[in-house]
């Protein structure tokens, strides 16, 4: 009887200690695998996020402003033409009434030659521009947040933009069961509203 109670006992502590192995390996493993989703999420979101700073360059190079919204954004894509501009260095003669004599000034000539589709130059004629708009791997179900405005450095008025990406969005999903590994006041973003820059905050 004793040798039965003494394997009965022997068996309860192997199951505790298999079951606490097991609940000790996932406590290791489960911020490991919460890193590799980070990385993969990231890593498409920081892609879409330079598509977006692409398009908003070269919004900028036509119209020296910003894109204020996700459509405006995608319209531009869609229909929106890119000048094809040819910059020559020249000079030339004025008379200076201060000095009472001819001086030579040095100029930059800006010639328009033409226009191609801003879709086919940045992505290609087959790229979805209304992507753009949707957080990578969230099944479409969240989009970026993004505005832009104008705002003064020294004597300078100059356009800015900022696209976010914030965490609650980017892992909502998965909120429940990671939700001690993420931080939610952080999001991954480009540009910036209050000073000039189109960084990527990641960098």
């Amino acid at each position: 009887m004793n040798k039965k109670v003494s394997l009965v006992v022997n068996l309860v502590l192997l199951v505790a200690v298999v079951i606490l192995g097991y609940n000790l390996y996932e406590i290791i493993q489960e911020p490991v695998r919460f890193q590799k989703i980070k990385e993969q999420r990231y890593t498409k979101i920081k892609e879409r996020l330079e598509q977006i700073r692409d398009v908003q360059k070269t919004y900028r190079a036509e119209y020296n402003e910003f894109a204020k919204d996700l459509n405006s954004l995608i319209a531009f894509v869609d229909t929106g033409k890119q000048s094809i501009i040819v910059r020559k260095d020249s000079s030339f003669m004025y008379y200076d009434e201060v000095f009472q004599q001819e001086r030579s000034k040095d100029t930059t000539i800006v010639r328009v030659l033409g226009y191609k589709n801003v879709k086919e130059s940045l992505f290609g004629s087959n790229f979805d521009a209304n992507k753009l708009q949707y957080i990578p791997m969230t099944e479409n179900k969240f989009k970026f947040e993004m505005e832009a405005n104008k705002i003064k450095v020294g004597d300078v008025v100059v356009p800015v933009f900022e696209a976010r990406a914030p965490n609650v969005d980017v892992f909502a999903d998965i909120m429940d069961k990671y939700s001690d590994f993420i931080d939610k006041d952080y999001g991954l973003k480009v540009g910036s509203m209050t000073e000039p820059t189109l960084s990527g905050n990641w960098k």
